[in-house]
């Protein structure tokens, strides 16, 4: 019986994803791994298996080759979709990994999934594939969804990596029903270096020790091993999936209230802004009103009675509009000298001069001093009448 190191690689690139193959081509390849390996193993229990995945940032080797059945099966669990293939570099890795294996009477083996198309070139295929055959290692090569695209490119690195028919290639067709891990053990594709691994090997192999790796009639211990590893596993993996959603989750939650907050803080920022606007307008409003009072106060200390009362007609005909003016029979004109003619003439107009004494705030119409002033300015100006008719005579 031949004595075996073989390292699988897998393709868990983003065209893994798709569901030609039930339940997808990245299960399909995670089954047929698992029945490879657990057929290898048995069949030697000095044989070892490493799995190497071949899309992602780069080529990651998972598990180096190993005799132990459960962490082949906690490896495969832990490969993830991403990315695009690397089948050189895949190879480059696998065939490094081989070349330290720790029995070095061990033959040299690589099964590769190939799932998604190539796009490598046809000489760099053909160099590498010389490279796999001057360092004696087998190729076997699992061709499935992609097969037409690929064809030639991997007949051309099967070509070059054959030495003695120790490579094959497996093009599985796309069809529905079809199981690739049943096309695989159907196969003779592995006969020539595991002395008829295909074929009915592993026909009695079933339920769910393992995945059909393993007869429970044979090794019920080890199957029951195998059954509890691949529990645990699955439910870690399930716990950090849910884990990943909840972080997910609480990182959302987070987002949206941190820019609901910056939202309310902006708005209340917006409101102070605007209220401390309004405060300065009032209070510079304020402001130039008790300057302008100020300034009415200080223009009327040094007047007499009289004047300070023509003073207050004066600003009160001012803040009169144009109507009002009307409304009273005075005409507003731009000329200030123009005004004051019309001032003397309302203050002769006693329901005018009441009507504006009225209107101003605090002042009584019926005070003493008021009745004076007003009767003096009348008085003064039917004086001033009468010396202007006599002039008018003597001349």
């Amino acid at each position: 019986m031949v004595l075996e190191a073989c390292v699988i690689l897998i393709d868990n690139s983003s065209h893994s994803r798709n569901g030609d193959f039930a339940p997808n081509r990245f299960l399909s390849q995670i089954d047929s791994i698992s029945f490879i390996a657990g057929t290898k193993i048995q069949q030697n229990r000095v044989n070892t298996v490493g799995i190497l995945s071949m899309s992602g940032r780069r080529p990651n080797l998972v598990l180096a080759p190993t005799n132990d059945v459960g962490q082949v099966l906690i490896a495969t669990n832990k490969i993830q979709i991403e990315g695009k293939m690397d089948l050189i570099s895949s190879i480059e890795i696998a065939q490094l990994s081989l070349k330290h294996r720790s029995n070095k009477e061990h033959a040299q083996r690589i099964v590769m999934f190939v799932a998604s198309p190539l796009e490598e070139k046809k000489e760099d295929l053909e160099k590498i594939g010389s490279q796999l055959r001057k360092a004696s290692i087998s190729l076997d090569v699992v061709s499935f969804g992609e097969t037409e695209r690929n064809e030639e490119k991997l007949s051309a690195l099967i070509d070059n990596a054959n030495s003695g028919d120790n490579c094959h290639l497996l093009s599985v067709p796309t069809s529905s029903g079809i199981i690739l891990a049943d096309q695989i053990q159907g196969s003779g594709i592995f006969s020539s270096s595991s002395g008829g691994m295909g074929g009915d090997f592993g026909s009695g192999y079933g339920g769910d020790y393992g995945g059909g790796m393993v007869d429970p009639n044979v090794d019920p211990e080890l199957a029951m091993v195998l059954q509890m590893s691949l529990e645990e596993e699955r439910q870690r993996q399930s716990r950090l999936r849910q884990e990943n959603s909840n972080e997910n989750k609480n990182t959302n939650n987070e987002t949206e209230t941190n820019q609901q907050g910056q939202k309310e803080e902006g708005k209340k920022g917006m409101e102070l802004e605007e209220t401390e606007k309004e405060l300065q307008n009032s209070n510079e409003n304020e402001n130039n009103e008790q300057g302008e009072e100020m300034d009415m106060f200080s223009q009327l200390e040094g007047l007499t009675e009289e004047e300070q009362m023509e003073y207050i007609m004066k600003m009160s005909l001012q803040e009169m509009d144009s109507k009002e003016l009307e409304q009273l029979g005075i005409n507003e004109d731009e000329d200030e000298k123009e005004k004051d003619p019309e001032v003397q003439n309302a203050l002769q107009d006693e329901d005018l001069v009441d009507s504006i004494l009225l209107s101003l705030p605090g002042v009584d119409p019926e005070n003493e001093q008021i009745t004076e002033t007003i009767k003096n300015i009348k008085e003064e100006k039917e004086n001033n009448e009468e010396k202007e008719n006599d002039q008018k005579k003597e001349k």
